[in-house]
């Protein structure tokens, strides 16, 4: 058997439909689970890992071709991805006929019905509805009061959503390794990251409102403002939202304006801005000062070192580690 995603993080792996339904129940809620054919070509397993606190990662395979009515989700959101095979999903009104080219997002808000075709597996980001309830208003600066509800298809193939889908597929092979994410403040920060790309990127109803901002111009003063809060942040992990609270603006008004008058998004510039400080101290190192390209990434809030390495190569044509050579004769 080849090997499956997070295979390190299994649960369970059985035979038994009652097992099954009890064991995916405590990852997600209670629910019916009846197999459309005979209860012995069922073969249930489950993969699950939190990101950090809020996002969980699934691998869920039932075998052979299944109901699942889990009614209300109550209090969380499914990204399901099948990476084969097909599965036909309702969600109130919403019904779409999933596949490896188009994921499904229901919401807690409306009834769940669902029925996976036979050998379809599926990786499944599970989402708070409290941490993503947040996120929203932060993002959008103004409280929401109607529940967010998500279009239920979700192309797996669209160029916009490429970002969130890749930035899965990394934290999926990154939790294959003995030491995942390698500490708790990456976590966090891909946490945030996954929450906050699946409401900007991934449509809902409250879309509009995350680009309405956007479309009033922010004057150049408030870029300015917002820069100044980047310069005296650099040696703490860049938070989209956290800026967004910090200005008062939402994401949309924010993207829009630093396109505008620097032609980047907010977080290349802020991210550009570390890497700038990060090349000027690894160019100023001595012989036998100590200092490593591990320690300047960390001091200038890089915690993933290979990221890292690849926006310094990227930026100024050489690795940290060439810097640091030539600092050194």
């Amino acid at each position: 058997m080849h090997d499956l995603p997070l295979q390190r993080h299994q649960l369970f792996h059985t035979r038994d439909v009652d097992e099954a339904r009890e064991c995916v129940a405590r990852v997600f809620c209670p629910h019916g689970l009846q197999p459309l054919g005979s209860r012995d070509a069922l073969d249930a397993r489950q993969h699950s890992v939190r990101v950090h606190r809020e996002v969980s990662l699934n691998y869920v395979q039932y075998g052979a071709a299944v109901t699942i009515d889990p009614g209300y989700l109550r209090d969380f959101y499914l990204l399901q991805m099948p990476l084969r095979g097909q599965a036909r999903v309702r969600c109130g009104a919403q019904q779409v006929e999933a596949h490896a080219a188009l994921a499904t997002l229901p919401s807690p808000s409306e009834p769940l019905h669902m029925q996976w075709g036979q050998d379809s597996p599926h990786l499944i980001v599970r989402f708070s509805k409290a941490a993503l309830q947040h996120q929203l208003e932060r993002l959008a600066q103004t409280p929401v009061h109607q529940p967010l509800v998500f279009e239920l298809g979700v192309p797996m193939d669209a160029p916009a959503l490429s970002p969130l889908l890749n930035f899965v597929r990394y934290l999926c092979s990154s939790h294959e390794q003995e030491t995942g994410l390698g500490s708790e403040a990456l976590a966090a920060q891909a946490e945030d990251y996954l929450l906050t790309s699946l409401l900007l990127l991934a449509p809902h109803n409250h879309s509009e409102a995350l680009e309405g901002q956007g479309r009033r111009r922010l004057l150049p003063r408030s870029v300015r403002q917002a820069q100044e809060f980047m310069h005296g942040r650099v040696a703490e992990p860049a938070s989209l939202a956290e800026l967004c609270a910090q200005l008062g603006v939402s994401a949309r008004a924010l993207q829009t304006a630093f396109r505008e008058h620097t032609g980047q998004s907010p977080m290349a510039y802020w991210r550009d801005i570390r890497l700038d400080r990060a090349r000027a101290l690894l160019q100023g190192a001595r012989p036998g000062d100590g200092l490593g390209v591990s320690q300047v990434a960390a001091e200038f809030g890089f915690l993933h070192l290979g990221h890292f390495a690849a926006h310094y190569q990227q930026r100024f044509g050489e690795s940290p580690a060439q810097t640091l050579r030539r600092a050194r004769p």
